[in-house]
């Protein structure tokens, strides 16, 4: 757990407890005076593998997983606020990256205007292309479909190229690429001009060849001519659209501010050498362990449970009878895979390594109680290469770095948590 979720946990401690109301604009949280709301954990969360928890009724696990993405939303928040007083999208980098995904995006909304033009109507002309190739009428329609969808592409881009008077450099064919500069001008216009270093790194996709640059260009200029006609007709003014690249440029933002952040969190040599030194667990790679768990309020009691486990009593009936776990009498022991080895082992994970399956574990002490765990299977102990262990510890290092950064941005800026984000991590 990082640094600034242990401490939002301490935050929601300290929120006074009232009714929780989930609407989706319940503000959760405030960072520098932008409102966090359910609506917006709730899409992040769904874009994510996991989905929303109910914010009502959630599970231990979700609302785990609540906290966890609040800690990430404030994380990304504290960084955009940083990266907007070091005046990142002033750069170049951004101004490029920014200005492609921009153009890209026009680009498939005015392909999308022309596609609406690809309607195929003519009913006689849709069963007799379906006969004529034995396919069903749906597929044919589909096939039709994007035939004339290629083709009015097509007819678009040439209309467009003589509109906005296109040409190629005469070198695009005759020269070497390998002689072309950044600053070596490939297709001009009266709307937009290619130089090679604007597709340099794009062509070694393609190759690096005569091909790979004539193909490249023919995609780029098809895609710099529906980006010029979409903001002629004005559909860079749509509300949707604006909102899109305001999006898009704030993640952007936060990406490049945490990739050049990154860079100067990177390890000296001697930082690595004395972080695996300190972590020779990292010797070993994680494993997986599958097992049963009993969790009950007193030592005395779990290790009761575990003498009758071994004396023949079965585990699965024993969780739910008295372990005082959540959704133990539904899950009957059932607790999700435990992965050993990705931090400093705990002791569940030195309990559970000196067990062999079948075997059951003597109660330890946790946050909840007592608990006690049956080893079901782990997979097998494979080494770290060296080579393994430095990327590991170099990955590591910078994330504990990165952490305390994110931690001092919070420190020094207004974070607030509302009732309703404790109700969520409270389970009431």
């Amino acid at each position: 757990m990082n640094i600034l979720k242990w401490t939002i946990m301490a935050l929601i401690l300290a929120v006074p407890l009232v009714p929780a109301v989930t609407h989706a604009d319940t503000p959760i949280a405030k960072v520098a005076g932008r409102t966090i709301t359910v609506e917006e954990l709730q899409k992040t969360l769904n874009s994510t593998p996991y989905g929303m928890p109910s914010p009502n009724t959630p599970t231990p696990a979700g609302r785990e997983l609540m906290l966890k993405m609040l800690a990430e939303i404030i994380s990304a928040e504290l960084l955009h606020g940083e990266a907007v007083s070091l005046d990142i999208a002033a750069t170049e980098g951004f101004k490029t990256e920014a200005g492609r995904y921009r153009k890209s995006m026009l680009a498939d909304m005015y392909r999308k205007k022309l596609f609406a033009k690809a309607v195929i109507d003519d009913a006689e002309a849709l069963k007799k292309y379906a006969k004529e190739n034995s396919i069903p009428e749906e597929a044919a329609q589909a096939l039709l479909q994007n035939k004339k969808r290629k083709t009015l592409v097509a007819d678009e881009s040439a209309r467009l190229f003589d509109l906005y008077k296109v040409q190629y450099s005469p070198s695009v064919a005759k020269d070497d690429i390998n002689k072309f500069k950044d600053d070596h001008r490939l297709v001009s216009s009266s709307a937009f001009d290619i130089n090679y270093g604007d597709i340099k790194n794009i062509l070694k996709e393609f190759g690096n060849t005569k091909n790979g640059l004539l193909s490249l260009l023919a995609q780029s200029v098809e895609l710099e001519l529906f980006a010029a006609e979409a903001k002629g007709q004005g559909m860079d003014k749509n509300p949707s659209f604006i909102a899109d690249m305001a999006d898009f440029e704030k993640n952007l933002l936060i990406a490049s501010h945490r990739e050049n952040l990154n860079k100067t969190f990177l390890p000296r040599p001697e930082e690595t050498k004395d972080f695996l030194s300190k972590n020779r667990y990292l010797r070993v790679k994680p494993r997986t362990a599958n097992v049963l768990m009993v969790v009950t309020n007193t030592e005395k009691e779990a290790a009761n449970v575990r003498k009758k486990v071994q004396n023949g009593g079965n585990f699965y009936e024993m969780a739910i009878d008295v372990s005082i776990a959540p959704d133990a009498k539904v899950t009957a022991g059932r607790v999700n895979p435990i992965v050993i080895g990705e931090h400093p082992y705990t002791s569940i994970d030195k309990a559970l390594l000196a067990l062999k399956p079948g075997e059951i574990s003597k109660p330890i002490k946790g946050d909840k109680g007592y608990s006690i765990f049956k080893l079901m299977d782990i997979s097998p102990k494979e080494a770290r290469s060296d080579s393994e262990m430095k990327e590991y510890a170099v990955r590591a290092i910078t994330g504990m770095k990165m952490a305390k950064h994110i931690e001092k941005l919070r420190q020094s800026a207004q974070v607030e948590l509302y009732p309703a984000i404790k109700e969520m991590g409270s389970g009431r």
